[in-house]
């Protein structure tokens, strides 16, 4: 109740608006020694007291707080409670930088998670999951997001509805799209036509339906901006993109080789920058219009030589194409090497595998055999690291939410 009270508040400030004008005033008001903690922040804090009591417990008669048959002892029954309700209030503010040290704090001083009931455990990892993928770490997301999703009760179809949106989002970045059997089941209705489109566009390698499906221009912008979603699958996936081209270019245009002759199949990078210039002239131009969108600001007409035909849309050059096919093969996601001399690039590995494989290895498997397994935060094991190493002293943290 206390959390759903400074949650509430927090989204109608007016209700206690006589209150914080009151207290500014007696405190001497015109402070400006930094932003003030929030309302959410503050209860997240004094929860935190209790989340530390719990932490620091060493009541029980085990020195991993867990008793003979696997229930946590003592106060330790209360960590996963406590920070999930801490975890609630600081995502529903978005202030989640506070949340790392709660993660880290588990991680070094909690029993594990599995000692905790399934409801507790669903809540948490789907916390955690959000917050790696906040912070870029798509692949350590997936793996919490999918063992929430797996737990979750399937009669709590909001919940793993909730789950499900953040979890397809990083298994796309990590090169694994769902399937129709996915977006069938009950808690994924509505997903189809917000993710689907995504995953032709990057199997069809194209630039500007994958471009303008996340624009802001888009009547999808305003769900996915809503979950924080747009910048990671624009950003991330289109290097799947940039792949399909390449491989699109390889199938129709490309030269299929001759191992006999220890002759590498190879396309011709020409082709490539040709497709991507197309396709970014057709992403300038706005839809209906018959050419492309060359505004220039009124107040700087004539200031500098304005460009003309396709120099004003600064379309990719070869040095642009180098750079992709550079990313992409140190990423794994192309198998082969540049010839800078011809402007082709070879495929190696075609005579074991075929031209296919080895120049377009899985992307999932490729993404999975580089990743670490462990996932921080995740208390798995009743000893080890913590995010970089050590112990963390709790008694003189700061509070959460400060810098």
């Amino acid at each position: 109740m206390f959390a759903r009270l400074a949650m509430g508040l927090d989204k109608k400030p007016e209700l206690i608006a006589h209150l914080t004008t009151t207290s500014s005033s007696s405190s001497g008001g015109g402070d400006d020694s930094g932003p003030r903690e929030t309302l959410p922040e503050r209860a997240a804090n004094i929860i935190r007291y209790a989340f530390v009591a719990c932490l620091n417990d060493r009541s029980g008669t085990s020195s991993t707080g867990i008793d003979r048959t696997g229930n946590p002892e003592g106060k330790r029954k209360g960590i996963y409670v406590l920070a999930n309700l801490c975890l609630k209030i600081l995502f529903a503010c978005r202030k989640t930088r506070g949340a790392a040290q709660i993660f880290e704090n588990i991680f070094v001083l909690s029993p594990p998670l599995g000692a905790y009931p399934k409801a507790q455990r669903v809540t948490y990892l789907y916390y955690l999951g959000r917050f790696l993928w906040a912070n870029g770490h798509a692949w350590r997301a997936q793996k919490a997001l999918g063992q929430a999703w797996r737990e979750c009760h399937g009669q709590c179809l909001q919940q793993r509805r909730l789950i499900l949106i953040f979890l397809i989002a990083a298994n796309m970045v990590c090169g694994r799209f769902p399937s129709e059997q996915m977006f069938a089941r009950p808690e994924a209705y509505g997903l189809r036509e917000r993710f689907q489109p995504l995953c032709r566009y990057i199997a069809q390698g194209n630039i500007v339906g994958f471009r303008r499906h996340l624009d802001i221009g888009s009547e999808h912008y305003a769900w996915f901006s809503g979950y924080r979603l747009d910048l990671q699958l624009r950003n991330r996936c289109e290097v799947f993109v940039w792949r399909s081209i390449c491989r699109k270019t390889f199938i129709l245009h490309g030269d299929p080789g001759n191992p006999e002759a220890r002759k590498a199949p190879t396309f011709d990078l020409r082709d490539v920058l040709a497709i991507f210039r197309w396709q970014e002239t057709i992403y300038a131009t706005p839809p209906g219009a018959s050419q492309p969108d060359n505004y220039i600001d009124p107040d700087f007409v004539g200031v500098v030589d304005e460009p003309t035909g396709e120099d004003a849309l600064d379309l990719p050059d070869m040095n642009n194409i180098h750079s992709k096919m550079t990313a992409l093969i140190h990423q794994g996601l192309l198998g082969g090497y540049i010839s800078f001399s011809r402007e082709k690039f070879a495929i190696q590995g075609a005579k074991l595998k075929g031209a296919l494989a080895a120049g377009f290895p899985n992307a999932w498997k490729t993404i999975e055999a580089r990743a670490d397994d462990e996932v921080p935060g995740w208390k798995l094991e009743t000893s080890g690291p913590a995010f970089g190493g050590g112990v963390v002293r709790l008694s003189g943290a700061r509070p959460v939410g400060l810098s």
